[in-house]
C-alpha cells in the first residue's frame, strides 16, 4: 500500500514504513494472515499520547489546577476527539481489515471509524 496520501494529510514522513504497515494492522487482518497486530502498538501510543497532552497542559495552563488538567486532558484525548482526526486524515483509507471486519463495514456501509 503506498502511504503516500496519508503522510501528506498529517505532515509527517515515516522512514520505517513497515512500523507504519504495522500500526494500521487491525487484529482481524492480523489473526488472518499470521502476522503482529496494532495493540502492543496502540498500548505505547496510548502512553505517549497521554504523556504529551499531559506535559502541554501543564506547561500551557499553569492556573488549572490537577483536577482542572486531568478533565481538560479527558476531553482532549476521548474517543470523540480522536474520531475527529481519524476522519479528517481518512485513516480508514490505510487500515489492513480482516474479512470479518470488511463484511461488516459494508453491511453498515460505513468507514471502519464509522458513527
Amino acid at each position: 500500500m503506498d502511504f503516500t496520501k496519508l503522510e501528506q494529510s498529517i505532515g509527517y514522513t515515516f522512514r520505517n514504513k513497515e512500523l507504519l504497515k504495522n500500526a494500521l494492522t487491525h487484529t482481524s487482518y492480523a489473526y488472518d494472515h499470521h502476522t503482529q497486530s496494532n495493540e502492543k502498538l496502540e498500548f505505547l501510543g496510548d502512553s505517549i499520547l497521554e504523556f504529551l497532552s499531559s506535559k502541554y497542559i501543564y506547561n500551557n495552563y499553569p492556573k488549572l489546577k490537577e483536577g482542572e488538567m486531568t478533565k481538560v486532558r479527558a476531553e482532549v484525548v476521548c474517543e470523540d476527539s480522536l474520531y475527529i482526526v481519524a476522519q479528517r486524515h481518512h485513516f480508514s483509507d490505510f487500515l489492513y481489515l480482516g474479512k470479518s471486519e470488511i463484511v461488516s463495514k459494508r453491511k453498515n456501509k460505513t468507514s471502519y471509524f464509522g458513527r
